[in-house]
């Protein structure tokens, strides 16, 4: 009751003196509904706004008439800088245009008059400010990738697939089930053999009453977690009626260890130990790939398509819907399993990371002090998302469920292009102001684009 108490306070507080800084919204939008719908040489105009609150909140009211810092960015290598007035009853355009089949980028601050940042305001662990980065395409069909697709890749590949088939196909189960879930559907532990040095592991959920051939089966892929080792959570969510499984880029053991484990085990994978040089995390440092068949993505890669060889086994699967999703990191992995697992059925990457490795943009998103672009070098390219997207065949039909046209982790340029190198059905979920980290609040401005 008094928390209830407490809460009511607090909204009429709110209430009282109005909204909050951090509701305060920049936002633009393109005067084409698809942004990617434009011509080479086209207008495109960006029409700022600023959204989420009635008044100005006391401390951009302060610090009025507020304006806005923008950068223009595109692949025709031109930078335009400008500043510009806004208010919550008028806003403001940028006219700009490209010369060639690609993306402009804008980049917006909402600042105070004498130019200061309203830095208070965090809207995710990496960007801090009241912000816009957003752009649009040109012609983005006619768009080449930059990586160069190795001449030996479909052999590489096939001799993995050689390797992996080595190893029979065996899992140990440990029964994890959260006790509100007993009777309603089952949770495991799970370690599958894999060639490597490390076994698939994660989470197994299914329902309790699973009978043989009757069930869909579906695999979860984590994004990057660099030196972010944590205990893992035993899922207290049923799978519905589906096979679930929920797994860890590394292949660690799920249970039966403390914290200190997984941040020892992270220690290890990305080589940190007292005294030793500084490196980037794993699978960033250029020397990683100077022998591809033995990288950490390549062993990542094994373990994704011997996940899908356990789902396969399994006597409750159907035999044919099989599904491979994850956003990022587990974009990548998703955009592999489709090129490279037979019979999967759907494939569902998000902000999918390492698209066109070769492109000068990747890495260069919310990250100032480091760049989380997978290195361009040969070794790498085996890797490519873009490339994986051209051998995923035209059975199984994909969507990339967010594509962020301000993202420059994964920027849009590499989504699109392993979106174009699909053959069969696809559609793509394109997100006006939507960075790596961040998606604008509903209603935000998603334009799907499919073939």
């Amino acid at each position: 009751m008094k928390k209830l108490l407490f809460a009511l306070v607090v909204a009429a507080a709110v209430a009282a003196f109005g909204a909050e800084l951090s509701d305060l919204k920049l936002k633009a939008k393109t005067d084409k509904e698809n942004p990617i719908g434009y011509k080479v040489g086209e207008t495109i105009r960006f029409d700022f706004f600023l959204d989420g609150v009635k008044e100005l909140p006391e401390e951009a009211a302060a610090k009025a008439p507020l304006k806005v810092k923008w950068t223009r960015t595109g692949d025709d290598g031109v930078t335009e800088k400008g500043v510009e007035e806004i208010s919550l009853e008028k806003g403001f355009s940028i006219e700009t245009k490209l010369g060639l089949p690609g993306i402009v980028r804008i980049e917006a601050q909402l600042v105070g008059s004498d130019l200061s940042k309203f830095d208070s305001v965090k809207r995710n662990q990496w960007e801090k400010g009241i912000l816009f980065s957003g752009g649009a395409g040109v012609e983005t069909e006619k768009m080449q990738l930059t990586t160069k697709e190795p001449a030996d890749f479909d052999e590489f590949w096939k001799e993995a697939k050689a390797k992996l088939a080595t190893v029979p196909v065996r899992a140990k189960l440990t029964e994890v089930t959260p006790e509100k879930l007993k009777g309603k559907c089952k949770v495991f532990a799970i370690e599958i053999d894999c060639f490597g040095p490390r076994p698939a592991t994660g989470w197994l959920t299914m329902p309790a009453d699973a009978k043989e051939k009757s069930l869909p089966a579906k695999a979860s892929f984590h994004g990057y977690n660099g030196n972010n080792f944590q205990l893992p959570k035993v899922p207290e969510h049923g799978s519905g009626k589906c096979i679930s499984l929920n797994i860890n880029a590394h292949g660690y053991e799920m249970v039966g260890h403390d914290e200190q484990y997984y941040k020892d085990y992270g220690n290890k994978v990305n080589g940190i130990a007292p005294g030793a040089p500084k490196r980037a995390s794993y699978a960033l440092e250029p020397s990683d790939y100077d022998n591809p068949k033995d990288t950490y993505f390549y062993y990542m890669a094994m373990r994704v398509m011997r996940v899908f060889d356990y789902l396969k086994s399994l006597p409750e699967w159907d035999g044919k819907n099989l599904v491979a999703e994850g956003g990022s990191q587990g974009g990548l992995q998703t955009m592999w399993a489709a090129g490279l697992v037979e019979g999967l059925s759907e494939a569902r990457p998000g902000i999918t990371w390492g698209c066109d490795i070769g492109c000068p943009f990747n890495g260069k998103g919310p990250f100032p002090s480091r760049s989380w672009g997978i290195p361009s070098v040969p070794g790498a390219f085996y890797f490519d998302s873009a490339l994986h997207a051209k051998r995923v065949p035209a059975t199984c039909k994909v969507e990339i469920t967010r594509l962020g046209m301000g993202d420059y982790t994964c920027p849009p340029r590499g989504v699109l292009l392993s979106y174009y190198n699909l053959k069969g059905p696809a559609k793509a979920n394109l997100v006006q102001g939507s960075t790596h980290g961040y998606t604008p609040p509903h209603p935000n401005q998603t334009f799907t684009i499919s073939k």
